[in-house]
């Protein structure tokens, strides 16, 4: 562990000992209480610089307002397979295709905020993307 002097504020590297001094000024650390440092490595910089950027992109974009992943995940689950009936995979494609097209342009005009009030709400205005999605 490194722990900053107390006295002269020089980094010590040290293993856990009783009878520990710095290396510099020679005092001991007795009565002294020690956390591990937190430095922000260049890791974890770059990933919250990337983070950040990307969330402001999304808000520039028009993203910001999102449905949570599992609504959107139930809503287009129940788009695409509310039918029991088999259907060919190139079907399947473009009915998910459609289902895409019609939750996205709802949730610009249905703000998850209404969604939670009145999930009904959202209903007809899905469908009408829906039919012009097709």
């Amino acid at each position: 562990m490194i722990v900053e002097c107390p006295h002269c504020s020089e980094d010590n590297e040290i293993e856990y000992a009783e009878n520990i001094r710095c290396k510099k000024c020679e005092k001991d650390y007795k009565g002294y209480e020690f956390s591990k440092r937190k430095i922000i490595t260049g890791t974890a910089l770059a990933l919250l610089t990337y983070v950040g950027f990307h969330t402001l992109n999304d808000e520039i974009k028009g993203y910001g307002d999102r449905y949570p992943i599992a609504v959107e995940y139930a809503l287009l689950d129940s788009c695409i397979n509310g039918s029991s009936n088999s259907i060919s995979q190139s079907r399947y494609l473009s009915k998910r295709d459609v289902c895409l097209c019609a939750l996205e342009g709802a949730q610009e005009d249905y703000p998850y905020s209404d969604y939670k009030d009145d999930a009904k709400g959202f209903v007809p205005i899905f469908r009408q993307y829906a039919k012009s999605c097709r």
